[in-house]
Order: structure tokens, then C-alpha cells, then sequence
């Protein structure tokens, strides 16, 4: 759903609130430089959760888990026919049914499955669809109960809907399994879906301390959309809330979508997403709306592969419909100034917010996607597989905390702005490892790592700004490509500026990019002709033979750029091949470059010394040792 959008992004919502951050958060890293900063980015966590941090002990929330008694309740005969319910009240479900279905408008009905069976042929299952303004919270107290609905929804409330209680629940449908006009409640029961649509479609969806198992959906897992009634931004609609949530998913679209927000704390998600794919037809163009530029995709045996944009090879593909991990969709509003003019959320707030939990995550498409606002993780385990992006957003992309291991992708971490604080990135790219670019114009891309363990092993940049970079803290390991037309470092303006950490890149000697000048951290930048083999330990020792940094190159290489705090000016090191010196140099100035086209050293030659002193592993060293 698209819609225009001119207002200021500015969240706060009823259950949480969202700490704010302007377009662009940090200059170009020269600033810091002129302004006697370091580039350090505060960690800043507490600024995301501290607002939301009691989400789920809201007093609703609380109330809804303690709802679960069945004292009172109408049993309701079971009944091949349709059981229709007129006037609010509690009533129990034991047995098999042929439906039930809402009679009245506002009715407030507290349902008990207990073993229930509902199964209807000729409509919605549990029907709430023709009477609007309910409010239903279905209690789940024994094991298997079902649902299921042949061409139809299994369950279609216009109103709000809770689910809680022990027990569990199975839904199938022939469209969505569960379809909520207004918001979505779920804790701790269990619930198992299939649907040829989506398996939840509501308003907006918050669940805790629960088990979501998405067995198929045609359409996305979880699907909280704003209504298409909504002309101007509102918090109060369109986000997705999940606490100590176990939700796993089979999915041929997103795994998790959202209009508005996406917050994750606990909990563990194994996302798989099965994107379909058309050739580039005519009939396919028409068909599934696309572009030309959709189709960048090219079959590999079973699988596709994301090609660049310029490719000129053979038949090309693109997915009929997205299938994102979790993704925050393009949120647009009418501008009332101009009726054709369309305008994209890029200001200020966080619409993907990760604070902890496991994620498993293998999708044709973007793993983790923000399309409006900023994408952010604070903590959490990541194991990522896509043919796409991993982590992306229009805005920023920032990373302060959790492992994230890219096992496969396109790009790895994408952004208009990227920065990372803390963590472990381990990262493996078939083109750019990391990326700050944008398609607005106002945007002065750069990247900032600041801190935690950064590892990248690209095919095609290892680290590309379209702006600047900043290295200023942190370990920073960069296996760049093996071609000459892309290189382990690239900016576009105002080059890689080095100012702290241990920054540790390979790659070839083609579009070699020293750091600039201004960096104030001392630099090498060593080249050579002649290949330095894969799997070949690089060391950089002090005059003593001390081990200072080590790297083992997981590919072929010509250049080494690093740098660390003990460099020093007017003091002598050696950089090692193995157990070969490839070169001594004195450090003279900020940036010392050693090597020429002609090359130096030979790793395969007789050991000169080789590194002693201080043992390997000691000092900052990459992973693939």
C-alpha cells in the first residue's frame, strides 16, 4: 500500500516511544577531525529501549494473560451447523463445530477453545466479517484445537482480537488464516497457520512470551498495514511488536512486514522466505506490475543470483512479489499541495529496532529492510542467507551491539548512513560488503565504525562510501576483491579517514585507495606486483619482533592497507608474509606507502627473522586463521 507523506517522522507510540535522530546524525568525518572529536559513536541503547522497555507490561497486556478463566462461561453445544453469537459474554468450546459467527455490532466476547474444532466449507470459520467494532479474546486451554476454512478466511474479526491461554491452535485457510481489522494481541499460547494469503493481516500486531509457527503463507507471515483510510501519519497503527517470541515461518513473502515499526526484543525467529521468480516477458511485466529494472536476477542451476544493473548476459528474472525476512514498508501520504507528488518518510526515527534475540534467516529477497526510516540493532544473534541485501535501510543503518554472521548476499549492511558501534559483523558479499549510498540527493553518504569486530569478504568493494568514511575505533578486517575494478576501500568524496582502531585491508592493486591525509592515527599502505597467496598469514611486528597485528587472507592479494595505535612516527616495523618479510619501513609521516608496481618481497622466499616476540592471537587478528 502506497501513500504519499509530507509530515515529520516523529514516533510515539501508545506502547513504546522511539528515540529520535535527525537525517543526518553525523557530518562528514572531516568535522570531527576540525572540531577535535573522535568519531565516536555513543552506544546509546538506553535511548531506544529505555521508551519501550515495558511494551509488554502494559496494563492490557497483563490483564489479557491473567484473562484466561473459564468460570461462568456458556458451553456452546457442539454443532455441524453455523453457532451464531449474538450478545457479548464468555462462552465455552468443547467438540466440533460447523462455524461461529458474530451476530451483532460491539460485541464483546470472551471465547474458550478447549479441544475445539471448527470447520466451515462455505465461509469464514470464525466470522466477525459482517459486523464491525468487536472486541474478541479467544482463550486457549487444551491442545489441538482447530480451525480451518476452504477458500476463505480461517478467522476475520472487524474489531480487535486477542489470543492467550496454554493451550494451542492450528488455522488453515484458502486466504488468510487470521485477518484483524483493528490490532492483534497474542501471548502465551501457541499457534500454527497456513494460508494461501497472508497467515496474520491486522492493524497492528503485538505478541509475548508465545509461539507463532507460520507452517506456509502465499503472502507474508505477519502483515500489520495502516488503514487505507489513514491520510496522514499515525504511531497508533501499522507496527508489528514482538517480546520473547518463538515465531518461525515458511513464507512466499515478507517473513515480517510492517507500515509503521518493527520492534524485536527475545525471543527466537527462523525466517525463511521463498520468493517465485518470472522471466522477463511481456505478459510477466503486465501481470506482476514490474520494470525493467525489477528483473536482476539470473537462474544458477536451482537457485538465481542478483546481478548489477548493467549486466548484458543472458535471460534475466525478478521476483513476482516481495519476500523480505522483515521489512518496514515505503510509507506515503497525500500531500495536500499536490495531489501526484509523492513523498517517502526519510526523517528521524528508527522503524526497524532489534534489541535482542536469535534469527535465522535465509531469503530470496532483503533479509532485514527499512524502506522508511532508520534500521537499527542493538544486540542479538544473526545467521543471514539472501540473494539480496542482509541488513538495508534508506536512511541509516546502525549496529551497536549482537553477532551478525552474513553467511550469503548481494550487499551485506546498506544505508544512506552506516555506523557501527560494537558487535561482530562477519560479512561475505557477492558485490560491496558495506554500503552508504542513496538515491536522495541531500544525503552525504558516509560510514563510521566506531567499535566492535567488523569482517568483510566481498567480491566486489570491501567498504563503499559514496561520501566518506571514518574508521575510528574498533577492529576492522577487509578481504576486498580479487579484481582490479573494485577495491577493499572506496569513497567517492573526502576519502577513508583513520583517526583509531585496528583497520586490516586486502585486496588488488587496481583501484588501490590510501586513507587520507587527515586521518591522525598513523597508516601503511603496502603494494606489491607479484599475488600474495590465500590463506597467507600478514603480520605486522614492531622493531623488537613483537607481534602488533595479524590477518590471514581468505584470497589472493596485492595490497595491504592497516593501521593501528601503536604506530608510531620516527619508529621501525616490518610486515610479514608468512614467515617472509615483504617489507621494513619507517614510519615518517601519517600515511606511509611502501611498494611500487614492481613489487617487493616474496612470501614463498627464505625466512628473514620472521615474527617473534609477543605470540600471534595476542594483538587484533582477523577470523580466518
Amino acid at each position: 500500500m502506497k501513500r504519499n507523506f509530507f509530515l515529520v517522522f516523529a514516533l510515539a507510540l501508545p506502547i513504546f516511544a522511539l528515540a529520535s535522530c535527525g537525517k543526518e546524525p553525523f557530518k562528514n568525518p572531516g568535522d570531527y577531525l576540525g572540531g577535535g572529536g573522535t568519531g565516536e559513536i555513543a552506544n546509546g541503547a538506553e535511548d531506544v529501549t529505555d521508551g519501550i522497555k515495558d511494551a509488554f507490561s502494559d496494563p492490557d497486556l497483563s490483564a489479557l494473560s491473567e484473562n484466561t478463566s473459564a468460570a461462568g462461561a456458556v458451553t456452546v453445544s457442539p454443532d455441524e451447523g453455523l453457532s451464531t453469537l449474538s450478545e457479548s459474554g464468555t462462552y465455552l468450546f468443547r467438540g466440533s463445530y460447523g462455524g461461529i459467527a458474530l451476530g451483532a455490532d460491539g460485541l464483546n466476547l470472551h471465547l474458550i477453545f478447549d479441544g475445539a474444532t471448527i470447520e466451515r466449507a462455505d465461509g469464514v470459520a470464525l466470522d466477525g466479517s459482517g459486523y464491525k467494532n468487536a472486541k474478541v479474546v479467544v482463550t486457549l486451554l487444551g491442545e489441538n484445537s482447530a480451525v480451518s476454512a476452504d477458500g476463505e478466511n480461517g478467522i476475520h474479526i472487524k474489531g480487535a482480537l486477542s489470543f492467550n491461554g496454554s493451550g494451542s491452535l492450528s488455522v488453515e485457510s484458502g486466504k488468510n488464516a487470521v485477518k484483524v481489522t483493528k490490532g492483534l494481541e497474542i501471548v502465551d499460547c501457541s499457534l500454527a497457520l497456513t494460508a494461501e494469503n497472508h497467515a496474520i493481516s491486522a492493524l497492528s500486531v503485538s505478541a509475548c512470551d508465545c509461539e507463532i509457527n507460520v507452517l506456509s503463507a502465499g503472502k507474508d507471515g505477519i502483515n500489520a498495514e495502516c488503514d487505507d483510510k489513514t491520510t496522514a501519519f499515525t504511531t497508533d497503527e501499522g507496527y508489528v511488536c514482538l517480546k520473547n517470541v518463538s515465531y518461525t515461518c515458511e513464507t512466499a513473502g515478507d517473513g515480517i512486514q510492517a507500515d509503521t515499526v518493527v520492534y524485536i526484543v527475545g525471543g527466537t525467529y527462523d525466517i525463511r522466505t521463498n520468493g517465485v521468480f518470472v522471466a522477463d516477458t511481456a505478459a510477466n511485466r503486465a501481470d506482476y506490475e514490474l520494470t525493467a529494472d525489477d528483473f536482476r536476477y539470473i537462474k544458477s542451476g536451482n537457485s538465481y543470483q542478483k546481478v548489477a544493473s548493467d549486466y548484458r548476459g543472458g535471460s534475466l528474472y525478478a521476483l513476482a512479489q516481495g519476500c523480505k525476512g522483515i521489512k518496514v514498508g515505503e510509507i506515503e501520504y497525500p500531500d495536500p499541495n499536490d495531489e501526484e507528488k509523492e513523498i517517502t518518510v526519510t526523517e528521524g526515527d528508527y522503524s526497524v529496532i532489534i534489541g535482542s534475540g536469535t534469527f535465522t534467516i535465509d531469503s530470496s529477497d532483503d533479509a532485514i529492510h527499512a524502506n522508511s526510516g532508520n534500521l537499527r540493532v542493538d544486540g542479538g544473534t544473526f545467521t543471514i542467507s539472501t540473494y539480496d541485501d542482509a541488513l538495508t535501510s534508506d536512511v541509516l543503518t546502525k549496529i551497536t551491539g549482537g553477532e551478525i554472521t552474513v553467511t550469503k548476499s548481494y550487499e551485506g549492511i546498506e544505508g544512506g548512513y552506516v555506523e557501527i558501534a560494537g558487535g561482530t559483523v562477519n560479512i561475505t558479499a557477492q558485490d560491496d560488503g558495506i554500503n552508504a549510498a542513496s538515491d536522495d540527493k541531500s544525503v552525504t553518504e558516509h560510514i563510521i565504525i566506531a567499535g566492535g569486530k567488523v569482517y568483510v569478504d566481498a567480491g566486489g568493494d570491501g567498504i563503499d562510501s559514496n561520501g566518506t568514511i571514518l574508521i575510528s575505533g574498533g577492529e576492522t578486517y577487509v578481504a576486498g576483491p580479487t579484481s582490479n575494478m573494485d577495491a577493499s576501500l572506496d569513497t567517492e568524496s573526502g576519502g577513508a579517514v583513520v583517526t583509531g582502531g585496528y583497520p586490516f585491508a586486502v585486496g588488488p592493486l587496481g583501484m588501490v585507495e590510501t586513507p587520507a591525509q587527515n586521518s591522525t592515527q598513523c597508516v601503511l599502505s603496502f603494494a606489491r606486483n607479484q599475488s600474495i597467496a590465500a590463506g597467507t598469514n600478514l603480520t605486522l611486528t614492531d622493531g623488537e619482533g613483537n607481534t602488533i597485528m595479524t590477518f590471514r587472507t581468505p584470497k589472493a592479494c596485492q595490497s595491504v592497507i592497516l593501521s593501528c595505535p601503536e604506530l608510531e612516527k620516527g619508529k621501525s616495523y616490518r610486515l610479514y608474509g608468512g614467515d617472509s618479510s615483504l617489507c621494513e619501513f619507517t614510519v615518517e609521516s601519517i600515511i606511509t606507502s611502501v611498494g611500487s608496481s614492481g613489487g617487493i618481497g616474496n612470501p614463498g622466499g627464505n625466512p628473514s627473522g620472521g615474527p617473534g616476540g609477543r605470540p600471534s592471537g595476542t594483538r587484533p587478528g582477523g577470523p580466518w586463521g
